[in-house]
């Protein structure tokens, strides 16, 4: 009787693991969505070969309404607290959350709903050792790496100002999250996450490469890497950029934050962030402020040559 009910469970499951998976490879979202509404039991069974959860599956949308509907219908389940934490913190074959899957595919909205259900998720690893501020780094758009720190300082920076050591580097091969943001091309991220802790810049994998290294010998990380005919370098000049004083000042919007979170929890503040203030408020970085006023930027010499500079003048461990 046993043995009935059980092979009776699994034709269940993998019922409901075919109608949602089938749904999500088509990208019916909707039809996903209401399956779930009808079948609340179904709701944590794995959908995948993977171990991925219906929450994995949602953030591949690109979109917000997918996991947010599913985040409803999750109440409706009525968790407990500690039940619905657990199971947003599950994760695939890989380790990967949910969170770490939205960051991955750069999936903005699906990246504020998770992390403002769960704040804990930012810290949670993966089979690799990346948390979700790693694997955004190296594979989503800025704004993202902003969202993630700024929405929970705590769960990113130390009383030092510094990345957690969670974050700074992945355990399999000691990568960095600053030459995972090179490797992954997101020069903008690689910028604020110096201009926010230079102490990254002396970080060195297992094999002992430095960021500096690698940003070197990537000849497509500089405009004289790509060459390219008159069109295409008129083209090139016109595509709008975010300038560097601008990625410069969120990473010192950053740091006030940080600031005022330190003043109201002991004071005086807890956290140093006098090496990150702009020029008119301390002079400490002449250098770097000269080096901004270069009058025309073009999008490869830019912000990667700031970064050279970074690289090149940060205080070495």
């Amino acid at each position: 009787m046993e043995a009935t009910n059980g092979a009776a469970v699994e034709a269940t499951n993998g019922a409901a693991v075919e109608e949602t998976y089938g749904a999500a490879m088509e990208g019916k979202w909707e039809e996903m969505v209401n399956y779930y509404q009808k079948h609340l039991t179904h709701f944590c069974t794995p959908v995948t070969d993977s171990s991925e959860t219906v929450l994995h599956l949602a953030v591949h949308s690109m979109k917000e309404e997918p996991l947010k509907e599913l985040l409803e219908i999750m109440k409706k389940r009525e968790l407990s607290l500690t039940d619905e934490i657990e199971f947003l913190k599950k994760p695939n074959k890989f380790g990967n959350t949910a969170l770490h899957e939205a960051t991955i595919y750069g999936n903005y909205e699906a990246v504020r709903l998770l992390v403002e259900r769960c704040p804990d998720l930012i810290k949670i690893e993966n089979e690799l050792g990346e948390t979700p501020l790693f694997t955004a780094a190296g594979f989503a758009e800025t704004e993202i790496v902003e969202f993630l720190i700024g929405s929970d300082l705590k769960q990113c920076l130390g009383d030092d100002g510094r990345l957690l050591e969670t974050h700074r580097k992945r355990t399999k091969d000691e990568l960095s999250i600053l030459s995972a943001a090179i490797i992954g091309q997101k020069f903008e991220t690689a910028l604020l996450l110096l201009e926010m802790d230079k102490s990254l810049a002396s970080l060195k994998d297992k094999n002992k490469i430095s960021t500096l290294q690698l940003l070197a010998e990537m000849p497509t990380a500089f405009h004289s890497g790509f060459p390219m005919g008159i069109c295409k370098r008129f083209i090139y000049s016109c595509l709008p950029v975010r300038r560097p004083c601008e990625v410069k000042s969120k990473a010192v919007s950053l740091s006030k934050e940080r600031k005022r979170m330190g003043d109201l929890e002991c004071g005086r503040g807890r956290y140093s962030v006098d090496h990150l203030r702009c020029g008119s408020e301390k002079n400490q970085r002449g250098g770097l402020l000269n080096y901004l006023k270069i009058p025309k930027i073009h999008k490869e010499s830019g912000t990667r040559k700031q970064i050279m500079y970074l690289l090149i003048h940060s205080p070495k461990a």
